[in-house]
């Protein structure tokens, strides 16, 4: 029993990475939203639970993306916008891994700041959409922090040739 427990741990790695393709169509463009989760169910550190949403459009060529955000956060007086390139691990796949660098800015009531962002993202793909989960590593430049956040949401694929 333990040999056939390691054989499987073994093969899964094969498993995971021999993925049928969804299809070949790597090459799109895709439009989303998605909420910051903690902030959407039990708060964050300075506010109750409220929504913090992100819409975003974007293109995608094989492994590159590149796509224009925009967050409002209203409870705390809070946008910021910006632009990320990015990579695409395995595309074409199921479950796509990516990373990315926001170039951004956020806009409070009393001033403009630019920001810094790192972000991780694992998508699910479907035939026409994906739904993603993303970490988000962001210079507060508004107040000179770091801050981790996670974002969920849906993103529709269009474009195709």
């Amino acid at each position: 029993m333990k040999r056939l427990i390691l054989i499987a741990v073994l093969l899964l790695p094969i498993h995971i990475f021999s993925q049928s393709w969804l299809t070949r169509e790597d090459t799109y463009w895709f439009a989303g939203t998605g909420v910051d989760l903690r902030n959407a169910t039990i708060g964050g550190t300075v506010n109750d639970a409220s929504y913090d949403g992100t819409f975003s459009i974007g293109y995608r060529n094989v492994g590159f993306s590149i796509l224009a955000y925009y967050e409002t956060f209203q409870a705390i007086e809070y946008e910021s916008m910006g632009i990320n390139p990015g990579f695409v691990l395995r595309p074409g796949k199921r479950l796509i891994p990516a990373g990315d660098i926001s170039l951004s800015f956020i806009r409070r009531p009393w001033k403009t700041y630019p920001s810094l962002a790192f972000n991780a993202r694992l998508e699910y793909h479907f035939d026409r959409f994906f739904v993603y989960l993303r970490g988000e590593n962001r210079w507060r430049t508004d107040y000179d922090f770091y801050q981790i956040s996670v974002y969920g949401g849906i993103c529709i694929k269009f474009g195709f040739d």
